[in-house]
């Protein structure tokens, strides 16, 4: 079918019943310049006019075997062609069309699309038009010249027709212009040089508060705020005809003073300032807030960058002084090293051990909450039997803390499960949370460890019958450097940064962390991590907790447990 309407040296195109083209033969596409895949761009007019009379006329009125003549405008960007094409009903691939034929077809002109601008300048010219014919004919009458010569070679009808049109034009136009301003977010009015409104909108009152008769009454420049009236006045007493912006507050009518963002325009021919302006107070705010922001950032990022660089700078010290003390305890076990028999040596070396280590406990906490802080702490996560590990911190722990007067107990559901998790880690968390609980644990109580495994999660506690937190405390116990008892007599001393690195920690391995105390019966913290494990080969599995030798580990006891005095 579409071979032989192409073979077909006429102009051929087949429309569906909304008037839209669904084909067109080679023929007329070379003709309007266009492929196939253009089609759809092109756009009917069809002119009611037939050989014989007007009619209404409407595609699916043809009957079937009739055909009309009629005049059709076809639209392609921005061009425009008009044929005379003979149309009749049929059917086209099954579907119900309109076939349109033509044997002629010419280009009228290059059409521009209008923009709103040039509608306004055809309406405003068409009106001149009518206002310079009346001006002309005012002149004739004031020169009392004849009626006929006044009125020569005009046709008096479709004068007053065409000037009634114009001012039916100009009354719809003020309506278009009234509702636009309704509809506009902005405030649009006109004010004298003198700071004077002489015509203000609608959502002056909706801003302010204040009424139109009680706007027009006043001086802007009352209304402004003081620090703001100079640049105003400047504005109002300039000749500059450019499109003037400014920013300043105004006062509502309940005291309250709102941001606005105002364009001026001055009118020399009337001496007047036309100016739309709108609220921008929420704008203010947000800006506000966004720099209050930044400022936030910066001076944590700038606290950050202090700590880490104190932190190392205290280390290396550190270091030194706790090599010197296992030289010097060396000494002393070799017998190198004399003293007086009423110095307590041992004692004296034993507190300057404990306080190094509470100094490198605190500063291995700032190093690693500022390499959390700023994205550099990496997990190193294998699959490890999480029942074991917990099992030998508390076993650790229960042995240094032996002779105490605390009990540390540990219990499971569960003999062995194997999850993906960071061993290390898990031990920072564990010391550092039975180091909390041995602090505030008096002498004969308790202290439990509880491992429990769900389909979803395994979930761990640490829980004591000691002194409680207080209940003001609980929901900011997990924030930096916050301490329960500030007390001189405590005998244990905290940075408050060690929950903040737990917490840090374990939401680091996928879980959650919680705690639940009452003051006086004792504290419970509660955290869960996944139930799951990495995909590996299964010799590749750590079941046993063997990274770290027993001395270390006590080593690391020591530092978490540095800052609980007679340890």
């Amino acid at each position: 079918m579409n071979r032989f309407l192409d073979s077909i040296d006429s102009y051929i195109f087949i429309l569906n019943k909304k008037l839209e083209i669904m084909f067109c033969n080679k023929k007329l596409l070379n003709k309007l310049k266009c492929s196939e895949s253009d089609i759809e761009k092109v756009k009917i007019s069809i002119d009611t006019k037939t050989d014989d009379k007007s009619v209404s006329y409407k595609i699916s009125d043809i009957k079937k075997d009739e055909v009309l003549n009629l005049d059709l405008i076809l639209y392609i960007e921005h061009r425009e062609f008009k044929l005379k094409g003979k149309i009749t009903n049929g059917c086209f691939y099954s579907k119900d069309v309109v076939f349109v034929s033509s044997d002629s077809i010419e280009i009228i002109h290059y059409k521009k699309n209008k923009t709103m601008e040039d509608n306004i300048k055809q309406e405003i010219q068409g009106t001149e038009k009518s206002i310079s014919t009346l001006i002309s004919l005012l002149k004739k009458v004031e020169q009392k010249k004849p009626l006929e010569e006044i009125f020569e070679n005009i046709d008096i009808k479709q004068f007053i027709e065409q000037i009634l049109g114009e001012i039916y034009k100009i009354e719809l136009m003020k309506k278009d212009f009234e509702l636009l301003i309704a509809m506009s977010a902005d405030i649009v009015g006109v004010m004298d040089s003198n700071g004077y409104l002489k015509t203000v909108g609608q959502n002056w009152t909706n801003y302010l508060g204040w009424s139109e008769q009680e706007i027009l009454e006043s001086n802007i420049l009352h209304l402004v705020h003081e620090s703001h009236k100079d640049k105003l006045f400047e504005i109002l007493n300039s000749d500059n005809k450019d499109i003037v912006i400014i920013e300043n507050k105004i006062i509502c009518k309940n005291n309250e003073y709102k941001w606005f963002r105002w364009n001026f325009k001055l009118v020399k021919e009337k001496s007047v300032f036309a100016f739309t302006t709108r609220d921008i107070t929420k704008e203010k705010d947000q800006e506000k807030q966004r720099k209050k922001l930044e400022e936030t950032v910066h001076l944590e990022s700038i606290k950050n960058e202090f700590f880490a660089n104190m932190s190392h700078e205290f280390k290396t010290p550190l270091n030194i002084i706790l090599g010197t003390i296992q030289l010097v305890d060396r000494n002393i076990n070799d017998e190198n090293i004399s003293w007086n028999e009423n110095t307590n040596l041992s004692r004296h070396m034993k507190l300057i051990r404990q306080n190094s280590y509470r100094l490198l406990r605190l500063v291995n906490n700032l190093i690693d909450m500022t390499r959390i802080n700023n994205g550099y702490y990496e997990l190193k996560l294998a699959n490890y039997d999480i029942v074991n590990i917990v099992e030998e911190i508390t076993l650790s722990v229960a042995q240094y803390i032996e002779g105490k007067g605390i009990e540390l107990i540990f219990d499971t559901n569960c003999e062995e499960k194997i999850i993906a998790c960071d061993p290390e880690k898990i031990e920072r968390i564990l010391l550092n949370l039975l180091s909390n609980s041995i602090k505030y644990t008096n002498e004969n109580g308790n202290i439990y460890v509880d491992l429990h495994v769900d389909e979803d999660k395994i979930n761990i506690s640490v829980r004591d019958d000691g002194e409680g937190i207080s209940k003001d405390k609980l929901p900011i116990i997990f924030n930096r450097f916050v301490q329960d008892d500030k007390k001189l007599t405590k005998n244990c001393e905290g940075s408050g940064i060690g929950l903040s690195l737990v917490k840090s920690l374990v939401e680091m391995h996928g879980g959650k962390i919680a705690v639940y105390s009452k003051k006086g019966v004792g504290t419970n913290f509660e955290f869960s991590l996944p139930n799951k494990a990495t995909h590996c080969e299964e010799n590749e599995i750590n079941k046993n907790y063997n990274y770290i030798c027993d001395n270390n580990k006590i080593e690391m006891c020591n530092i978490e447990f540095s800052d609980i005095y007679g340890m």
